[in-house]
């Protein structure tokens, strides 16, 4: 087995696992957020792909499509899940930003060792402050739809 194969198993583990520590209580939310996520990730990495910024030399379902399935489609939403269950609702919006820049940052790190030192990504025309960016961004839009969504006071972020 390849090392990349064997991250890719590893990934998929820990991604199963964390399910079972969602709160039974917040399946719903858990859902919902999921489902978003999926349909914000799955359709910016086409296009990140589609425009020739990222490549995944190794992926799963390689003949359907260029996107990594494991982190757009199922990884990346279920990370998600958790940011906006644990968000700090009533905590200063310092300890927001520092909140999702941690969480930014969580993703963007492991990202810029897997393209230096696998075929799991390859940048083309991108940098790692593209993905650190824009993981911000999806996880604050997915926070706002969370909140909008099950009514929570949108006063107080």
């Amino acid at each position: 087995m390849k090392v990349d194969q064997l991250i890719l198993y590893i990934l998929y583990a820990s991604t199963f696992i964390s399910l079972a520590f969602i709160p039974k209580d917040k399946l719903r939310d858990a859902s919902i957020v999921f489902l978003f996520q999926q349909a914000i990730t799955w359709f910016l990495g086409i296009l990140a792909v589609g425009l020739k910024l990222l490549e995944y030399p190794v992926r799963e379902l390689a003949e359907v499509n260029g996107t990594s399935f494991l982190y757009e489609f199922f990884q990346y939403p279920v990370i998600t899940i958790f940011f906006c269950i644990y968000y700090p609702k009533s905590k200063s919006k310092l300890k927001k930003f520092l909140y999702v820049s941690l969480f930014s940052t969580g993703l963007t790190v492991p990202e810029i060792f897997l393209e230096k030192y696998t075929n799991l990504i390859t940048y083309v025309n991108w940098k790692w402050y593209y993905t650190w960016l824009s993981v911000y961004a999806t996880l604050f839009l997915a926070w706002i739809f969370y909140k909008w969504f099950f009514k929570l006071d949108l006063n107080k972020d």
